[in-house]
Order: C-alpha cells, then structure tokens, then sequence
C-alpha cells in the first residue's frame, strides 16, 4: 500500500511541467517574429527620411531640364545643328542631345563653352525668380545653380538680367567640386575664401588658399578651381563683366 501511494504524485507532477513547456513555445516563437519586425518598421522610416532627399534629387532632374530645354531653344533660334554646335563646344553630339533631354548635367566648364558659342550669358538659362528684382536678398531666396556632378553649387548675390557692371556669387563647393576643366573669357575677377580649403590654378601655377585668403586675375588667363578637401568650401566670387 505504501509503495502505490507513492507512485501517484510522481507521476502527475511532471504533466504540469510539461504543458507549460508547451505553452511558452509558441510564445517564443512569437517574440521572434516580432523582432524581425522591426526591420520592417526601420525600413519604413528611411523611406520617410529619403523623401527630401528624392525631392531634392527630382529639383536638380527638373533643373536640368530646363536648362537643356533653353540651350536646345537657343541653338535653333541661332540656326545650329547638333553638329554644328558639338563642333563649337568640341564634345559629342551625342552629348550635347542628352544635355538638351536633362538626361546628362553639364560642367561648369561645358556650360561656359555653350554659351559661349551661343552669344549669351549663362544667366539667360536659368529662370530669374522674384528675389532677383530687389535691392536686398534674403538668406535662403536667392537663386541658385548646381555646377558639377559632386552637388557644388553657386548662390547669386548680384541679381542678374538688370544690367549690373558686377557679377557676384557664393561658390559652395562639395569636396572634389569645381570647374572640372579650364576656363577662359573676357573679364577680371577677385575672390575671398570664407571657409575651406581652395585650390586655384592660373596659367599652370597651381594655388592652395585657405579661408581668409584672396585672389584677382585676368579672366583671360587659363584657370581652375576645385576643393581639394574633405569639407565644404565657400568663396566670395566677383568679376566682370557677368559671364554667369
């Protein structure tokens, strides 16, 4: 007798512990799906985050555009080919097509060639927003260009298409940023560097500026610029008479 009654709380016992088991199974089953979720949770947040990104990217597309719509414009108003003007600017036909279709962005360096041989200033292809008709331009309204593929840009200080005798711009160069080739044309022109690091070169002598250094030439002259740094650089740029 003693030995049966001994039995039986042996062998309920472990029931228990193993339903319970069981139970919490599924439980940590569940929590694991529910931390593979969170990805994505974090992958909806970066397409939140991206969005002015896109915007920005669909400004530039859309920029772009334009300015390959005013230079296809130009070039029939002046009666040019294709040819015609890749002879003038000395590139491909095919790429002056895909600036015209906003599918490639020009240099600065092209852009000075272009207009160069269409007889006008690179103002001319950009649209003039209202901010460039006053006296004064508010931080943040004044207009502005992209100039290479690095996302430098310029700022206009001097509103253009108004008939001013000075032409003056912010270089913001994004590191690497710059001419992306050499420049030449009538004028004269001065700069201050106002953060970064600038690498100006002038008939083959090659310059390293830092902020609070200035510089004067003849626009004449072959010249370059780019930023040979790892950090934005800003430049106070003035010339004459307005090439931009």
């Amino acid at each position: 007798m003693l030995i049966v009654f001994k039995k039986k709380p042996i062998v309920k016992s472990p029931k228990p512990k193993v339903t319970t088991v069981s139970k919490r199974k599924p439980d940590a089953i569940a929590l694991k799906s529910v931390s593979t979720n969170p990805k994505n949770v974090v992958t909806k947040k970066k397409v939140m985050k991206a969005t002015p990104k896109s915007q920005a990217i669909e400004k530039k597309s859309q920029a772009d555009s334009n300015i390959g719509r005013s230079i296809r414009s130009l070039r029939h108003i002046k009666g040019f080919t294709l040819k015609d003007l890749a002879e003038k600017t000395n590139c491909s036909e095919s790429l002056i097509s895909k600036i015209e279709n906003g599918k490639a962005q020009p240099s600065l360096t092209m852009l000075h060639r272009i207009v160069h041989s269409l007889d006008i200033t690179i103002t001319v292809l950009f649209e003039e927003s209202r901010a460039d008709r006053g006296v004064v331009t508010r931080a943040g309204d004044r207009s502005t260009f992209n100039i290479d593929k690095q996302g430098s840009r310029l700022e206009r200080l001097v509103p253009p298409n108004l008939g001013h005798l000075l032409e003056g711009n912010l270089h913001i160069l994004a590191p690497g940023g710059g001419s992306e080739g050499v420049l030449m044309h009538e004028g004269e022109e001065v700069g201050f560097v106002l953060e970064g690091e600038f690498e100006l070169t002038v008939e083959n002598i090659t310059y390293i500026l830092k902020p609070g250094d200035s510089f004067v030439y003849r626009s004449e002259l072959p010249h370059s610029y780019r930023n040979p740094g790892k950090t934005r650089t800003k430049v106070l740029w003035v010339s004459t008479p307005p090439t931009f």
